[in-house]
């Protein structure tokens, strides 16, 4: 039996080219992260950089160089000839027949690819997108600002993108000279701002539709996550929570399963007992529903499966909310009252365990209907997302309700749990963010808080998602100064 080698493992999931050197020394193994680090870098002849077919190019920003599915760098900012500099994302490989190779031309995701970058040419073939759009191609071994191999020399891969302090914002460096504690009250009351403004949508949900909807509907967009949070809303508002609330567990789940378009066929061979029992306990409550949803129900299409961890699929969440609904839909009134009367020390554990204390016999060990039972109980909701929950869903609808019933108590309970509540699971946007701001050094005591790194949020969508220039044009830097020197005359 022979022995793969780490190296040979290695090579298989991040190839590398072997590049000869004209110095005559050992050769480089260049990888596809190096082509990324040399575009993040810009270590290009920035004067007369040109794609295959003769464009001159112009990059104004390379992009932000994305950690998770999809094109390597998002937000690019490139101009092409005389024309306008436009914004969109970046795809770099080794090669430029690796677009065709790695399925691009067929996946959706790399519809906003606005150029295609590429250290080596490699056939004739262009590059297209999913919707036929060709793209301009930049080879950038020929127009490189060193030899490869020195390059290879200066740039470790290791350290991108967030263990070096070049690509901070034009914010570093004022922030650098305030304290901690400024920028934490700055943090915090960019917090405080984007819980309520999340409020004040709720408030208008609440309005048009009443509490226990609104909640629904908030609840069943957070449990989409970000690749699914419109499927939920709409199957949320096309399946709506009266008709739901009275239901046992198994009906509630029949319905949100059928409406969603997950409902299995019940005639599918091969599945355990235990499958074949479930799947007819739905159909037996969806074939006399599915007339009410005719034309109403979503398609398989509509959903985004793929990438997602086998807990995070949509049919769980389902799961979750159906037991949700039969095991308390008294979850407003709790949430009230959790909010009114437990000691401060309690409230955040108390209200995540409304969400973390759901079960069910079928999906609370089944990831699908094909998998075969876990030997241990996965949550059908877990802890990280059950806080990011309370954070983002519960707290923004008791301000709504509070100050819809003129109830300040509510609005105050809720602001200054939101003001305590522990760190909420970090995510590429936190730490882009971070480093944008901070570059290595994050002060201390900062980001420590959920408010502080809703903060750090509200800043990324307020300047850098609208920034267009690498920050030359940003006006954060300037309200950062004027927010230290605020809190240095109080």
């Amino acid at each position: 039996m022979s022995v793969v080698s780490y190296e040979q493992l290695r090579g298989e999931l991040a190839p590398c080219v072997l590049h000869e050197p004209s110095d005559g020394y050992a050769p480089v193994p260049v990888t596809e992260r190096l082509a990324q680090a040399i575009w993040f870098d810009q270590r290009l002849k920035r004067d007369g950089l040109q794609t295959t077919d003769g464009r001159r190019v112009r990059v104004v920003s390379p992009g932000w160089w994305n950690l998770e599915a999809g094109p390597d760098f998002r937000r690019a900012v490139i101009a092409f000839d005389d024309a306008k500099p436009q914004l969109g994302d970046v795809e770099v490989h080794l090669h430029s027949a690796d677009w065709h190779q790695h399925g691009h031309t067929r996946d959706r995701h790399y519809d906003n690819v606005i150029l295609h970058a590429a250290l080596w040419r490699r056939g004739e073939q262009p590059a297209t997108t999913a919707t036929g759009r060709a793209l301009p191609q930049l080879v950038m071994a020929d127009q490189l600002d060193a030899p490869l191999d020195q390059l290879y020399d200066s740039i470790d891969p290791e350290n991108y993108p967030y263990d070096l302090d070049s690509h901070v914002g034009a914010c570093e460096s004022p922030l650098k000279s305030a304290s901690p504690e400024t920028i934490a009250a700055l943090l915090e009351d960019a917090g405080l701002a984007r819980l309520r403004t999340k409020a004040r949508r709720l408030t208008r949900w609440i309005q048009r539709t009443g509490i226990e909807q609104a909640l629904y509907m908030a609840v069943m967009e957070a449990l989409g996550f970000k690749h699914n949070k419109e499927p939920m809303r709409r199957l949320a508002e096309r399946l709506p929570v009266a008709r739901l609330r009275e239901l046992p567990a198994t009906q509630a789940q029949a319905l949100l399963l059928g409406v969603a378009g997950f409902l299995p066929e019940r005639t599918v061979a091969g599945r355990d007992e235990a499958t074949r029992r479930y799947v007819k306990r739905l159909w037996d409550v969806w074939w006399k529903s599915r007339d009410e949803f005719a034309g109403r129900s979503l398609s398989r299409a509509e959903w985004r499966l793929a990438g997602l961890r086998p807990a995070n699929l949509p049919w769980r969440r389902l799961a979750a909310v159906a037991q949700l609904l039969a095991a308390h839909w008294e979850l407003w009134p709790k949430i009230a009252d959790t909010l009114a009367s437990q000691p401060e020390t309690k409230r955040a554990a108390r209200l995540a365990a409304l969400l973390t204390d759901l079960e069910d016999s079928y999906w609370s060990r089944r990831f699908s209907f094909a998998s075969k039972p876990q030997p241990e109980p996965e949550l059908l909701i877990g802890a990280a997302r059950a806080r990011d929950i309370v954070v983002n869903v519960v707290l923004p609808v008791a301000i709504a309700q509070g100050k819809l019933l003129e109830q300040p108590a509510l609005v105050e309970a809720a602001e200054k749990l939101f003001g305590d509540y522990p760190p909420l699971e970090s995510n590429a946007l936190v730490r882009f963010t971070a480093h944008r701001l901070f570059g290595q050094r994050v002060p201390p005591r900062l980001l420590r808080t959920a408010a502080q790194q809703q903060g750090l949020l509200q800043v990324f969508h307020d300047f850098c998602l609208n920034d267009r220039t690498a920050c030359r044009r940003c006006r954060f830097p300037d309200l950062a100064l004027q927010f230290a020197a605020k809190q240095t005359a109080c």
